[in-house]
C-alpha cells in the first residue's frame, strides 16, 4: 500500500506532462481511426456497388423478360450503376438509342374547322350536324394533316364525354397510324394518345386488353431507334403500370411480374436520362488512362460525381461507372465517422469539404492547426487537428488529479473498511466456534447425565437390589423422567436439523393453531404444577393457519417449557392463542428471570444461551429459540419480545390467518 501511494504521488506531480502526452497520443489515434473508418465504408460502398452490378449483368437481355428477374437492391449512395464490356454499354440497353427532342413549338391559334367543332359542342342543337359530317372532317382532302389531326381530336373528345368507347377508340386507332403528326397544343401527341386509348380500356372493365396494348406499347418503344421524350414515356408507362397493378383479378403470378417489370424498366429509363445529360463526362471517365492500382477511379465535373471500377474489383474487360449520390454517399460516410468522433471528443478537429463547409467536428476561434490532411482521394474532404488551449490542459490535469487522489482515498478507505468487516467477520467466526463447542460440550453433558441415571436405577433394579415396591415405583418414575428428558433433548437437535432443511421437509396443511398449543400445554402441564407456578390460558376456538403440524407444535413447546424452565415458583404463565384482525395470535408471558435488553438480539441464534455455559444451574441445548425463529420465518410470522430483567418475558408470535 505504501508503495502503491508513493507511486500515485509521484504520477500527480507530473499530471500536465502526461496530459499533453496522452492528447498528442490520442490526436494520433483520432486520425488513424478516422481514416480507418472512411476507407472501410467507402470499400463496403464499392462491394455493394460490385455484387449490385453482377445482377444486373445477369439480367434478361430482352425488357420484355423483365417480369421474370428479382428485385434489384439499390446501394445506398449511388444513384446509377452503368455496366460497360469492351468498351460497349450493355446496361441500361435503352440508352443505346439515340436521343432526339423536337424543337416544333405547337401553334396555338385554332384552324376553322375547330374552331367550329368547339362551337357545335357548345350547342347541342348542331351537335347531331357536326357528329354526321365527322368522317368529312376528319378525311376532307382540302384540309392539312395537322387540321385533320385537330379534327379527330374534337371527333375523340366529344365521343368520350357521351361515353361512346368504341368510336373513341375507333377515331384513336386512325391517329396512331399517323404517330408523328404534331397536334394542337403538343408537340407529340404519340403518349397522350397511348394513354387514353389504355384508359378507355379500362373503363371499358377490358383489363386483358389494357394489358396486351401497354406490353404492345413497351414492345413498339423497344424497336424505335430515337427516344424522343424520356418524361412522356414515363409518365404513360408508370400510370398504366399502376393501374394494371390495382387490377383486383390479377393473378398473383401476372402482379409479380408487371411489378419487376415496372421497377426495371423505370430504371433504365432514369439511367438513360442521367446518361444522356452526361453522356461526355461518361465518355472521358471511361476511357480515361489514369486508372488506380486498386480499380477505383473518382472524377468529379460541376455537381456531378461518378467512380469507374475496374479490373481487380471486377474481371476481364468489365468496367462499372457509378453515378454518386452526393447528399446520400455523404451522410453514410459521415454516419461511421462520428461514431469514431464521439470517442475522442477531447480532441478538437474539423472536417471540410471543398467548400469550408464544415461537416464534422468544429473550428476554434484561436487554435492554432497542428496537422491537416486530405481524408480520401474519392472525397475532396479536409481533416485539420488543433492544438488544445493550455488552460484546458491545466483543467484536465486538475482533474485527472482529483480523480487519482480520490482513487486513492477510496482505495484507502476500502482497504480500511475491508479489514473492519474481515476482523467483524473473524470475531463472529470465532464466537459461532465457541457456541458450537458450547453446544458440543453441553449436549453431551446433557446426554451423558440422563442416560448415567438411567443405567444406575436399571442395573439396581436388575441385579434385586430394591426390593421394597415403593423404591421400585421410585426408580422407575425416575427412569421415565430421565428417558423424556434425553428424548427433548434428541427432539430438539432433530427438529433443529430439518429446519435446516428449509419447506421442502414440511407437510403444509390447514390447523386449528388452538388445537395444536393447547396439547403442547397437556403435555408440560404438570411439569409446571408440580414447581408450584399457576397457568392462566386461552385457546379461542378456529384460529386457523397454514403450516406444518410438527413443525408448530415444536414452536410451541419450546416457548412453553423455556416459560416453565426460567419461572421459579411461586410464579405465573398466561399462554393465550386467539384471532386478530387478519392475524392468529399466539402469546407465553411469564414472571420468570427475563432477559437482559443486551442478550435479547442474539437469543435467537444458532447455539446461543445467556450467562457462562459451564456455570448455568438451567440445562438446554441453545436450540430451542432458533427452532422458535426458523418456524416463524417459513411459516412467514413476525416474533416480538417485550422482557425486563426480575420482571419475566413476553413472547408473541403472529401468523396469517387462514380462513
Amino acid at each position: 500500500m505504501a508503495i502503491l501511494s508513493y507511486l500515485s504521488f509521484r504520477n500527480i506531480q507530473n499530471e500536465n506532462y502526461l496530459t499533453q502526452k496522452n492528447f498528442d497520443e490520442n490526436r494520433i489515434s483520432l486520425q488513424k481511426e478516422l481514416e480507418e473508418a472512411l476507407e472501410k465504408e467507402q470499400n463496403k460502398i464499392f462491394q455493394e456497388t460490385k455484387t449490385a452490378s453482377l445482377f444486373l449483368y445477369e439480367l434478361p437481355k430482352s425488357l420484355l423478360e423483365f417480369g421474370n428477374a428479382a428485385n434489384f437492391k439499390d446501394v445506398n449512395g449511388i444513384e446509377a450503376i452503368f455496366l460497360y464490356n469492351n468498351g460497349t454499354l450493355v446496361y441500361p440497353d435503352i440508352s443505346t438509342k439515340w436521343l432526339t427532342s423536337t424543337n416544333h413549338f405547337p401553334d396555338t391559334k385554332p384552324s376553322l374547322a375547330e374552331s367550329a367543332l368547339y362551337q357545335s359542342e357548345q350547342d347541342k342543337d348542331k351537335l347531331h350536324e357536326v357528329l354526321f359530317s365527322r368522317e368529312m372532317l376528319a378525311r376532307n382532302p382540302i384540309l392539312t394533316p395537322k387540321e385533320q389531326v385537330q379534327n379527330i381530336l374534337g371527333l375523340i373528345r366529344i365521343a368520350y364525354r357521351e361515353k361512346d368507347y368504341s368510336e373513341a377508340l375507333r377515331l384513336l386507332k386512325i391517329l396512331e397510324a399517323r404517330p408523328k403528326l404534331q397536334g394542337y397544343l403538343h408537340s407529340d401527341l404519340t403518349r397522350s394518345i397511348n394513354l387514353l386509348h389504355f384508359d378507355i380500356l379500362v373503363k371499358m372493365k377490358k383489363h386483358q386488353d389494357a394489358e396486351d396494348y401497354c406490353l404492345t406499347v413497351l414492345n413498339n418503344f423497344l424497336q424505335e431507334k430515337n427516344i424522343e421524350d424520356i418524361p412522356s414515356t414515363r409518365f404513360f408507362f408508370e400510370t398504366a403500370f399502376t393501374q394494371i397493378l390495382s387490377f383486383e383479378n390479377l393473378k398473383q403470378e401476372k402482379r409479380e411480374a408487371f411489378w419487376n417489370l415496372r421497377g426495371n424498366f423505370n430504371r433504365q429509363l432514369d439511367y438513360t436520362d442521367i446518361l444522356i445529360q452526361n453522356q461526355e463526362f461518361f465518355n472521358n471517365t471511361l476511357h480515361s488512362e489514369s486508372a488506380s492500382k486498386t480499380g477505383i477511379l473518382f472524377k468529379s465535373e460541376r455537381d456531378v460525381t461518378l467512380f469507374r471500377m475496374s479490373y481487380p474489383l471486377l474481371s476481364g474487360n468489365q468496367v462499372v461507372i457509378a453515378k454518386v449520390n452526393e447528399t446520400a454517399y455523404r451522410n453514410r460516410i459521415l454516419d461511421k465517422l462520428k461514431n469514431v468522433a464521439q470517442r475522442w471528443n477531447n480532441v478538437p478537429f474539423s472536417i471540410t469539404d471543398t467548400r469550408d463547409s464544415l461537416l464534422l467536428g468544429s473550428i476554434p476561434d484561436s487554435a492554432t492547426v497542428l496537422t491537416q490532411t486530405s481524408l480520401s482521394s474519392a472525397l475532396p474532404w479536409q481533416l485539420s487537428l488543433y492544438e488544445k488551449d493550455v488552460s484546458e490542459i491545466r483543467q484536465e490535469s486538475r482533474h485527472r488529479m482529483f480523480l487519482m487522489y480520490g482513487l486513492l482515498f477510496f482505495s484507502l478507505i476500502t482497504v480500511i473498511f475491508g479489514s473492519f468487516f474481515m476482523l467483524r467477520f473473524f470475531i463472529q467466526e470465532h464466537k459461532l466456534l465457541a457456541m458450537k463447542a458450547n453446544f458440543l460440550s453441553s449436549v453431551s453433558h446433557e446426554l451423558k447425565t440422563p442416560l448415567t441415571s438411567i443405567k444406575m436405577f436399571a442395573e439396581m433394579m436388575a441385579r434385586g437390589r430394591v426390593m421394597k415396591v415403593e423404591k421400585v415405583q421410585e426408580y422407575s418414575g425416575l427412569i421415565n423422567k430421565e428417558a423424556s428428558r434425553l428424548e427433548n433433548l434428541i427432539g430438539a437437535i432433530l427438529n433443529y436439523t430439518r429446519m435446516e432443511h428449509g419447506t421442502g421437509a414440511f407437510k403444509w396443511e390447514k390447523l386449528d393453531f388452538s388445537v395444536c398449543a393447547k396439547k403442547v400445554f397437556e403435555a408440560v402441564e404438570d411439569i409446571g404444577v408440580e414447581k408450584g407456578l399457576s397457568f392462566k390460558t386461552r385457546f379461542d376456538p378456529n384460529v386457523y393457519v397454514m403450516g406444518d403440524y410438527t413443525a408448530l407444535y415444536s414452536l410451541a413447546q419450546n416457548l412453553i417449557e423455556n416459560a416453565i424452565k426460567y419461572t421459579n415458583a411461586p410464579g405465573d404463565i398466561e399462554i393465550k392463542v386467539y384471532n386478530e384482525d387478519d392475524r392468529a395470535v399466539f402469546s407465553v408471558i411469564d414472571t420468570g428471570v427475563g432477559i437482559p435488553s443486551s442478550e435479547q438480539k442474539n437469543i435467537f441464534n444458532d447455539f446461543y444461551r445467556v450467562g457462562d455455559e459451564m456455570t448455568r444451574s438451567t440445562k438446554g441445548s441453545g436450540l430451542g429459540l432458533a427452532i422458535v425463529k426458523r418456524v416463524a420465518e417459513t411459516h412467514k410470522a413476525t416474533i416480538s419480545l417485550t422482557s425486563k430483567p426480575g420482571k419475566g418475558s413476553n413472547f408473541t408470535v403472529r401468523f396469517r390467518k387462514v380462513d
